[in-house]
């Protein structure tokens, strides 16, 4: 195998891509991190979004500003910052429609579990978030729902069926003179047709309820899949396998359009509450004949409790599909002093470390990793 290839590891960004929405800092509000909304000025010149500082300021901790913990009064130090929202209004187009992007990404959003009885409303940030967090909340939800529905189909059934045998057939009253001692043939007929009818209508409504359990279990299924998914990237121990399937057509889209097409895995977790990452591939910035293979870290719903920035051993393993002796095997030591390891600000941390020329294009069709 040609051996041509970077093998120390680095702190790389992720390639801009091309026509990308870019929005100036100073329009961005820190607590949310989207653009600003009605924007408010402090007394130690911050901005901020209206709802935002306001919201701040009535939690526990509040009552100061979150950059640098200067006091503040609801009532006496937040200013309309009339200058910046005029501004806003003003922007280039391309930067007019990143901010108005930011804002539809603040735009608050009810919980996709809603129909089983969830009633989260949030921005579409935090309602990512709880989905991925509440997962055990809302496996009980569905389960309970279905639980429920099952109950709700047998007694509707056995209803029906009780009506049916209390209106099966009304025999005629007793007394009522026959011809030689028989049924007249029309109370015959009468009967054969109301029983006709009723199998008829039973059928109907079996068929009915048939189509409504399947695509209660169909929704079901999909949804405990999901849930199945997120639990084993939470508890996999930090050592995840990813499989990238169509990667030969994947890898044909990145060599067409090599700044546009990159790849993420799943976010996976160290530990149940550590730290959470994902892994990019794409075509190295610097030689479009290798591919690029580095390490994000992603913000975690834990991240306040536990140690930053990352350090640790961090190891890649490319999978040789024939041969266990031929996987690529490399391991990387974390360096604190880089931004890659901090605390992420955003839901991904835009600079990732690894290898700018992991295994060369070539090589990786050669030689089995396909």
């Amino acid at each position: 195998m040609s051996s041509h290839r970077v093998n120390c590891a680095q702190e790389s960004a992720i390639p801009s891509l091309e026509g990308e929405d870019k929005l100036e800092a100073r329009f961005e509000c820190p607590i949310c991190l989207q653009c600003l909304k009605e924007a408010i000025l402090t007394p130690c010149g911050h901005r901020f979004c209206n709802s935002c500082i306001h919201e701040w300021l009535l939690k526990p901790e509040g009552g100061s500003c979150p950059i640098d913990n200067h006091p503040l009064s609801e009532e006496k130090d937040l200013f309309p910052d009339n200058f910046t929202r005029r501004e806003i209004e003003d922007l280039e187009p391309h930067a007019s429609k990143a901010c108005h992007n930011r804002k539809e990404s603040s735009e608050l959003e009810e919980c996709s579990f809603k129909d089983i009885g969830c009633t989260v409303v949030l921005t579409k940030t935090e309602i990512a978030r709880h989905i991925e967090d509440d997962i055990h909340h809302h496996l009980s939800l569905l389960t309970l729902s279905f639980s429920k529905l099952t109950n709700s189909v047998e007694k509707q059934h056995i209803d029906v069926k009780a009506q049916e045998a209390a209106n099966f057939w009304e025999p005629d009253e007793k007394g009522q003179p026959t011809q030689n001692g028989k049924d007249p043939p029309h109370q015959w007929q009468s009967l054969v047709r109301s029983l006709y009818e009723r199998i008829v209508m039973l059928e109907q409504r079996n068929r009915e309820q048939d189509i409504q359990l399947e695509n209660i279990k169909h929704q079901f299924s999909t949804k405990t899949e999901k849930i199945s998914q997120d639990l084993s990237l939470r508890y996999c121990g930090g050592t995840y396998i990813w499989s990238v399937n169509r990667f030969s057509v994947k890898l044909a889209e990145m060599v067409a359009k090599p700044s546009q097409c990159m790849l993420y895995s799943p976010g996976f977790y160290t530990t149940p509450s550590g730290y959470k990452f994902c892994i990019r591939i794409n075509l190295s910035p610097t030689n479009h004949n290798y591919l690029a293979l580095l390490v994000h870290l992603m913000r975690g719903e834990n991240d306040a409790f536990i140690e930053w920035p990352f350090t640790g051993r961090i190891s890649v393993m490319l999978a040789n599909a024939n041969s266990y002796h031929e996987h690529l095997r490399e391991t990387m030591m974390s360096r604190p002093e880089l931004r890659a390891f901090r605390r992420p600000l955003h839901d991904i941390n835009p600079l990732g470390f690894g290898y700018t020329e992991f295994i060369s294009l070539s090589d990786l069709t050669s030689f089995d990793f396909i």
